[in-house]
């Protein structure tokens, strides 16, 4: 197994001297333990210090974790089907937790653990750095942080964790933010399940008071595991915008492990993420993963297939909209021609056609170019569902091209 992860500030961050507020963690140890952990501290004024609160929280999640592989029976993971759980949902369904199977109860004893050690470093972190000059921000909450009461709030921040041993895999999550995992085949999913509560600017927190009840997890031990796991704060979906763009961007990871191994793969996400976060939402962004080397050339070209397929798909919804717009602007022609409505109408028909066509001209080279990374040089050319072969250097900017 091998590992990386990368932290970086969000551009918002730099225009205002704001410190990162992210923090990333990955290791592959002797035994073959590999452990990625991504957490994300809260940009809103009153939790200030959520830097501090991110590194401590990945720092005891850690701990803890090594505790939990060392005290818990891995026989109890032996033939465990892929498994997905939510502390929350445990309770009201059970209430009364002498109920719960094993696995389960350790479980929720790691989750108590980490925050349980998150709360006293936190504290110890404040005990040892009183506020002395005071922003205006830090003043405001003043009374909050030196009550003790709330001091977890100054620190907020959410956790994600992906743990993979020689025989078996966890994940657990609090929080927004996402994990992708893939198999051998490039299919991919969210494994850990997703909380509905995390919407827009609202999240899950390790500083909730019910933190312990919104935990989500899963785990495996029936000898199938991923290829790869990807753990991203909320900064890597938000600048990717639509969810297959961020599995995109994956499987571009997953490719470039292949062909150029971990080396080529750093220096990219270095140079790249920072990039998308200036033209994205320009927040903090993590990234941490953990990878099954050996399998990396065997899944290689199933990448290639899935984007083959997803461009594919990509260009028949370009396909229907254009046809859609050639429709509308028959229909808009036979209305009389002088009302000033169906003329605007006209324009918005042969703007999304135009439009459609660039769009269209994209993807068909996108579609080509992986077409030859798959099959070489000899590849033929894309031919979408109405039979027209397109060539990357051809211009099909003509309606001709879907009749």
């Amino acid at each position: 197994m091998r590992c990386f992860n990368f932290h970086c500030q969000g551009e918002s961050h730099k225009a205002i001297d704001k410190v990162c507020q992210d923090y990333s963690y990955s290791n592959v140890d002797e035994n073959g333990v590999a452990i990625a952990i991504v957490c994300d501290g809260h940009g809103g004024n009153r939790y200030f210090r959520s830097d501090v609160g991110a590194k401590l929280a990945a720092e005891v999640t850690e701990r803890n974790v090594r505790i939990f592989l060392d005290e818990v029976d891995a026989a109890l993971f032996a033939g465990q089907p892929y498994t997905p759980k939510s502390a929350i949902q445990t309770e009201i369904e059970d209430g009364d937790f002498k109920k719960e199977n094993q696995l389960e109860k350790a479980f929720r004893q790691l989750f108590a653990s980490i925050i349980s050690c998150w709360y006293e470093k936190i504290k110890e972190h404040a005990a040892s750095h009183p506020l002395t000059e005071k922003s205006a921000v830090e003043q405001k909450y003043q009374d909050e942080f030196t009550s003790g009461g709330v001091i977890e709030k100054t620190y907020g921040c959410t956790l994600m964790a992906y743990v993979c041993t020689p025989t078996y895999w966890f994940a657990f999550h609090l929080g927004d933010g996402k994990c992708i995992s893939f198999d051998n085949d490039a299919n991919w999913k969210e494994p850990i399940p997703w909380d509905d509560r995390c919407f827009l600017n609202k999240t899950t927190s390790l500083c909730d008071s019910d933190a312990i009840n919104e935990f989500r997890y899963c785990y495996e031990g029936d000898g199938n595991f991923p290829i790869i796991t990807f753990l991203g704060s909320d900064g890597m979906d938000d600048s990717f915008g639509e969810e297959s763009n961020l599995v995109n961007f994956y499987v571009q990871v997953a490719k470039l492990i292949a062909t150029s191994g971990i080396d080529g793969v750093e220096k990219d996400i270095v140079d790249t993420l920072p990039q998308w976060s200036n033209i994205g939402t320009q927040h903090d962004m993590s990234i941490a993963f953990i990878y099954d080397e050996k399998r990396m050339d065997e899944a290689y070209p199933k990448f290639i297939q899935w984007q083959i397929a997803t461009t594919k798909s990509k260009i028949h919804a370009v396909n229907n909209k254009i046809l859609g717009a050639i429709e509308e602007r028959k229909k808009l022609s036979k209305s009389p021609q002088e009302s000033q409505k169906v003329q605007i109408e006209l324009q918005y028909a042969q703007t999304a056609i135009e439009k459609g066509y660039i769009q269209k001209q994209q993807l068909v080279k996108a579609m080509n170019s992986l077409l030859k990374e798959l099959r070489g040089e000899d590849f033929e050319p894309y031919s979408d569902e109405v039979g027209t072969e397109y060539n990357t250097n051809e211009n099909t900017n003509n309606e001709e091209c879907l009749n």
